[in-house]
């Protein structure tokens, strides 16, 4: 992977790292602006760990061809973990939940 692989600019939007990022930028864009590879090697450790396994579901479902349902089937508590933590990243940056 290259630092501006779109893997990882996926990766950290669903991570909702933005709002961690000290960018202005990515905060106002409420996404990932600069080099997603430094934003999750420096934020993604600060996001839940059961969220970002959340991720990694979403990330291998979606490599393997597993339906949406399946892979929540699969993992719940991850997906449900991932939802919560965005869900806290949007009320804290005064949004209440993503359009």
């Amino acid at each position: 992977m290259t630092p501006h692989d779109p893997a990882l600019r996926i990766t950290s939007n669903l991570l909702c790292l933005w709002g961690l990022c000290a960018s202005a930028a990515c905060r106002r864009a409420k996404s990932c602006k600069g080099n997603p590879g430094d934003c999750i090697t420096r934020y993604a450790p600060l996001a839940p760990e059961d969220a970002r396994y959340g991720v990694l579901a979403i990330a291998c479902a979606a490599n393997d061809g597993v339906s949406n349902d399946d892979m929540r089937a699969a993992a719940p508590a991850e997906i449900a973990a991932l939802e919560a933590w965005i869900t806290r990243v949007y009320k804290a940056h005064g949004n209440g939940q993503p359009a």
